[in-house]
């Protein structure tokens, strides 16, 4: 590591906290409406317990903040603004606080609109961002003076270019639904008790996930020999280099096909793009609708595979 280095990673965690403290306040000290839509017993624990964070998890939370530039300009030319607190109280008078990325004020109707970051296409919203938004709609009602409010959730991949819009209206049961949750972590953060945790689609990323009873069923290392776990530690530090040659390949990939390049020598390596033709195969959909008596007949399924993933 060099000099430049080590400042970076001195540097940035100071700066990112910085911002986040200047924009969002003390976290720890109130309910958001990003807490309520995921395992309530993440967000209690992320408020108790300081996490560390590595320098390239600080980067891939940036993305946020991408996907929020982009969407300023989206709606560039409407009346919006950004980063709109509004407030609400628990049952036990804990605070609440939700920081809507854009609120556009049509007059009669205000729109929130919800920037997500995502590194896959997503054909639904997931049940979180739903929830966020009906609290955000639910506490800004209260607020914006007998106002209509309806929502949008603009869901973008910044690495390829892929968004997509989500529509939100307002529902008085995913609302009440929100403040349960709201109300559940309040109790938990007075009473200093974990939550129940709850299986997500995230628990991989989870940074309490070595100590969460949902997943306690896992075998556990004890239980494994030490030549395993030796394996296991090895592939997980690999990880990481397998996905960086696969976007090198994508990147060599895509430039030699737009040039019209098969070959190359760079020193003393010899980079070929290759073409492997495709195995004979049955179009198992046009089988069954021109002939679906001889596809009752035929059909069955593959004997399937197994891999190992380690996250």
């Amino acid at each position: 590591m060099n000099k430049l280095e080590k400042f970076i990673n001195q540097n940035l965690p100071k700066v990112l906290a910085a911002e986040t403290a200047s924009s969002l306040g003390d976290r720890s000290k109130y309910i958001g409406a990003s807490d309520i839509g995921s395992c309530l017993r993440k967000a209690y624990l992320g408020k108790v317990q300081h996490v560390e964070h590595d320098i390239a998890q600080h980067i891939v939370f940036q993305r946020g903040h991408i996907a929020e530039e982009l969407v300023a300009k989206m709606l560039h030319g409407t009346p919006y603004k950004t980063q709109v607190e509004v407030t609400g109280k628990a049952e036990n008078g804990y605070d609440i606080k939700a920081h809507i990325d854009f609120v556009v004020d049509f007059g009669a109707e205000c729109v929130v609109v919800e920037a997500k970051s995502t590194s896959i296409p997503v054909e639904d919203p997931y049940d979180s961002w739903i929830l966020q938004v009906q609290m955000q709609m639910g506490l800004l009602k209260s607020q914006c003076d007998g106002k209509s409010v309806r929502g949008y959730v603009i869901a973008i991949d910044v690495n390829t270019g892929w968004f997509k819009t989500f529509e939100v209206l307002p529902n008085k049961v995913l609302f009440e639904i929100a403040m349960k949750n709201a109300n559940i972590l309040a109790e938990a953060l007075k009473k200093n008790e974990e939550p129940e945790p709850e299986i997500q689609l995230y628990c991989s990323k989870c940074p309490f996930k070595g100590t969460c009873s949902a997943i306690s069923n896992l075998e556990c290392e004890t239980d494994l020999p030490k030549d395993v776990v030796a394996a296991i530690m090895r592939l997980a530090s690999k990880s990481k280099l397998e996905k960086e040659i696969k976007e090198e390949k994508k990147l060599i990939q895509g430039f030699f096909e737009a040039v019209g390049l098969k070959q190359a020598k760079v020193r003393d390596k010899i980079v070929t793009l290759m073409t492997m033709r495709g195995k004979k195969a049955v179009d198992i959909d046009l089988l069954k609708n021109v002939a679906p008596d001889i596809y009752s007949k035929v059909e069955c399924y593959d004997r399937g595979y197994s891999f190992i993933k380690v996250v």
